[in-house]
């Protein structure tokens, strides 16, 4: 009987120790706090949605962008410090512009994946050590905040615009210039007039309170905000094949329920910024017609120049697919 107990522990330790060796606890680098909407619906709800799937085996751990700079977080990951990242693809222009040209495609997200742009993508990240796990879509796009309204120009002719590289394309081609800045000084920028604007998604002003100190946002939207979900490959390699697929499944199943999720978001947030006090302010009729498709060249553009061959191919891709912006 003493035997008999003996082997039983014996065999809990062992099985317990297996389902340790088997767990995967993964650490997820973001470029956005919690204050951030995406962050609660996409990152902290992959995590949650994926230890659900996986029973508890596989959970993530989020760290923030107090840890490395948003602009700087693709090398860490790339090089194992952190096991995923969720980002923008515009915040790695300096290494590649490939996951940028995203907000260039039509928002569909089971047709963008069956499509096979994300395999294109996901070949071109796996040179920097990185697999492409998801994008995922804010079914929204972006906007310009003015301090005052569209003027007869129709665009946005001699005015000061904050915008990072996701935009420069698109203000330098409407007539304006570009002021490179970081979100954290937009509100005192706009508030002193050392901008006459700040581009960002049309999510944000409200979190941020940049109604307070601009009056006017720009309509119709441009483009489509989309984040990305990248993790090291040895991370993803030393998974098991059945760690993997849930990682996959997870994401799949979050780029259809995510954005449905964001589309009522979008219209709450639109009526509570018009309540705030910013008025809509028209972009003109030829500009109006015009500006998804200006948006969209600039980032084609720069998706080309910086990824090479492989952006050709991304881009040539959607044209034949036919899910290219116009």
């Amino acid at each position: 009987m003493k035997f008999f107990k003996q082997s039983l522990f014996a065999t809990a330790v062992m099985a317990a120790s297996t389902m340790a060796a088997d767990a995967e606890n993964l650490t997820m680098l973001s470029s956005w706090d919690e204050s951030y909407n995406a962050v609660p619906v996409f990152a902290q709800g992959f995590a949650e949605l994926l230890e659900s799937k996986s029973g508890g085996d596989v959970t993530v751990s989020l760290r923030g962008p107090e840890t490395v700079s948003p602009f700087e977080q693709l090398q860490p990951v790339s090089a194992g410090l952190f096991d995923m990242l969720f980002t923008h693809g515009a915040y790695h222009l300096g290494e590649t512009a490939m996951a940028f040209g995203m907000d260039a495609v039509t928002d569909d997200p089971v047709a963008r994946r069956e499509s096979g742009i994300y395999d294109v993508i996901d070949a071109h990240y796996a040179k920097r050590n990185l697999k492409l796990i998801g994008v995922f879509s804010a079914a929204s796009g972006y906007h310009v905040m003015l301090r005052d309204p569209i003027g007869e120009d129709g665009a946005l002719e001699g005015r000061k615009i904050r915008a990072s590289g996701t935009y420069h394309d698109l203000v330098n081609e409407l007539g304006g210039s570009v002021v490179t800045l970081p979100a954290s000084e937009i509100y005192s920028a706009l508030e002193r007039g050392v901008v006459d604007g700040a581009a960002w998604p049309v999510f944000g002003a409200m979190d941020y309170k940049w109604f307070e100190v601009a009056n006017y946002m720009t309509r119709p939207t441009f483009g489509v905000t989309n984040l990305t979900l990248l993790m090291n490959l040895d991370s993803w390699n030393a998974l098991s094949k059945e760690q993997r697929g849930m990682l996959v499944d997870t994401a799949k199943e979050l780029e259809v329920k995510g954005r449905v999720h964001f589309e009522a978001l979008w219209a709450e947030e639109d009526a509570a910024m018009q309540e705030a006090g910013l008025a809509i302010t028209e972009f003109g009729p030829e500009t109006a017609e015009n500006v998804n498709g200006i948006f969209a060249a600039g980032i084609w553009k720069q998706v080309e120049s910086k990824a090479g061959a492989d952006g050709e191919a991304f881009h040539k891709l959607a044209l034949e697919k036919g899910l290219t912006l116009k």
